[in-house]
């Protein structure tokens, strides 16, 4: 159905699910002609647990600043059905018209089930799939926010609202098992980077000393053996975690572990900027040391490289995690514990070159080691931020690595003199990522207090006082209707409707719009919570969302205003009245 040119959302989006349970399931979105879904407003529920940042959700396209999607199709992977023969699938969304109109938000409910064979036989709404179900009785800050974003076009969550170790295991979701398995191993050389594998070193130098290892072969067999005991123990991990499937998922993800996370992130970060060492403290050294002499031949250095794996865990919690995720949605045993195994071989290639060369083959100390240290400390507490986003927000957590990038900039001299080219090359980097960084910081001021800004340059402009009267039910507002000698304006508004707001800011309160107004009487439908007395209204007049504007004039509607209008063209279709 369709009235004054916008559609009823179970018309403009018709959502179908299909597939079986050995490739995945497909959602897929049928959207009509002129309207569109958000991007960031898609949210996928399977059985109460949330599993949109495990899914690999097409790329969007740009429309007036927004990410959108004028079709779309999400494929959910079998892995994260984990088997199961029946499950209740919810989607929420929230889409616009092309004309400035924006539904609620959304939600559609899905019992799905598999024959024997795993195809999919029933799909079915667990709300009437003739009314779609609006989210009005939501928290109306959390509505704020999710309209605010609409109208701001503010997209900075689409970009990195996820956070690490899901986006690792999105990574990884949809390739080949060869690839994935390389893509481990390419993770571990890239933590093999990082100070995590500090604390390694000197236990696995004592043991060369200590096994007496007199040339570059034996230093070699032992830091290998070492490495391998490492990399069995992550395999084990693999395996358990393949074994415990989506519980994994929801264990790594609660605010309280990635809050936990960060911290050990922001600790790494502040012994990079030599705070203080990372060191195991003696008395675990001692103990260790004791325990490893306990064992004839190599099985002081199989023990030690046990050891050295569940020290060295929390550093790499990160990483890991979004591995143990993809290898959870797996299921698969024998891919869960190759993945870790090589991913700690990656790890373990710096120990490897120590064990070979004694050192040699490593680049020795100097000044330049420090600057890196500094270097690495902001990369720790970068990722502190991206692993907390979650929790603190994707907007804080962009300007904190907006923040980061000046002091890096500054720090590293993007103003100072350069006589060298290697300085030149370095302060042209610095100067670029202070201008990046700056840019992240001004537009964060700018879309958080943009507003108060021109709310306060408005302050010259004539503006006026308008006031309505609150209608709360059908009946009332037809004897109004019916009644009045007057015309009259309707506003049909919400609380969480940032087009609402503006609507009445910029256009409504406007000098000449309030003076001809004075002639309306003034009616307000207020729609920030779902009550049957506001379904009937908008069954009445159908009304699918918030900004809409009626004008009654001697009993018969004269004209409906969807979405933002300009002060003149209202003023038009006022004065024609």
């Amino acid at each position: 159905m369709c009235f004054g040119g916008v559609l009823d959302p179970k018309d403009a989006f018709k959502l179908n699910i299909s597939g079986d349970n050995q490739s995945g399931i497909i959602a897929k979105f049928d959207i009509a002609d002129g309207v569109y879904l958000y991007q960031d407003k898609i949210k996928i529920m399977l059985d109460n647990n949330d599993i949109t940042r495990l899914l690999n959700i097409p790329k969007a396209i740009k429309y007036e600043g927004y990410d959108i999607y004028r079709n779309l199709e999400i494929f959910i992977p079998a892995g994260i059905v984990l088997g199961k023969n029946s499950f209740n699938l919810d989607i929420y969304y929230q889409g616009c018209s092309d004309s400035g109109f924006c539904y609620q938000p959304l939600k559609d409910g899905f019992g799905v089930e598999f024959d024997s064979s795993g195809s999919v036989i029933s799909s079915r709404y667990l709300v009437d799939s003739t009314n779609k179900t609006n989210l009005a009785t939501r928290n109306d800050e959390e509505l704020v926010s999710l309209s605010k974003d609409i109208a701001s076009g503010q997209n900075l969550s689409n970009q990195k609202t996820q956070n690490e170790q899901s986006q690792i295991a999105i990574n990884l979701a949809n390739n080949s098992i060869f690839w994935a398995i390389s893509t481990f191993f390419i993770y571990g050389v890239l933590l093999s980077l990082t100070p995590c594998i500090f604390p390694m070193i000197p236990i696995l130098s004592g043991l060369i000393v200590a096994k007496g290892a007199k040339s570059a072969k034996s230093g070699f067999i032992i830091s290998l053996i070492y490495v391998l005991a490492m990399s069995v123990t992550y395999a084990i991990a693999g395996v358990l975690a393949s074994s415990l499937g989506a519980s994994v998922q929801g264990m790594l993800q609660t605010p309280v572990v990635l809050i936990g996370f960060s911290i050990v992130f922001i600790v790494l970060a502040l012994s990079m900027f030599g705070l203080f060492e990372i060191e195991l403290p003696k008395s675990l050294q001692a103990y260790l040391n004791t325990k490893s002499s306990k064992f004839s031949g190599m099985g002081g250095v199989i023990f030690m490289g046990v050891a050295s794996a569940l020290i060295v865990g929390p550093c790499v919690a990160a990483p890991l995690a979004g591995a143990l995720l993809y290898i959870a949605n797996s299921g698969d045993i024998v891919i869960g514990g190759l993945s870790l195994f090589v991913m700690s071989l990656g790890m373990g290639l710096p120990l490897l070159a120590i064990g070979l060369g004694g050192g040699r083959v490593l680049p020795k100390p100097g000044e330049w080691m420090v600057k890196i240290k500094i270097i690495f400390g902001f990369i720790m507490l970068a990722m502190a931020l991206w692993i907390i986003s979650p929790v603190i927000g994707d907007e804080i957590s962009l300007l904190g690595q907006g923040v980061l990038g000046v002091i890096l900039a500054v720090i590293f001299g993007a103003f100072e003199n350069a006589s060298s080219i290697i300085q030149r090359a370095i302060k042209g980097v610095m100067l670029i990522i202070f201008a990046i960084s700056m840019v992240i910081v001004i537009d964060f001021s700018v879309s958080k207090f943009g507003s108060n800004l021109k709310s306060s340059l408005l302050i010259t402009q004539d503006k006026s006082n308008i006031n309505f009267k609150y209608v709360t039910n059908l009946k009332e507002l037809k004897e109004i209707i019916k009644s009045s000698q007057k015309p009259i304006l309707i506003d049909f508004w919400a609380s969480w409707c940032v087009n609402c707001k503006e609507l009445e800011s910029d256009v409504l309160t406007q000098s000449d719009v309030a003076k001809k107004l004075n002639e309306f009487i003034l009616i307000k439908i207020d729609l920030s919570q779902s009550s049957p007395e506001n379904e009937e209204l908008m069954r009445e007049y159908q009304i699918y969302g918030p900004p809409v504007l009626l004008i009654y004039n001697n009993g018969e509607l004269k004209s409906q205003i969807t979405g933002l209008i300009s002060p003149n063209e209202l003023l038009q279709r006022l004065n024609q009245i």
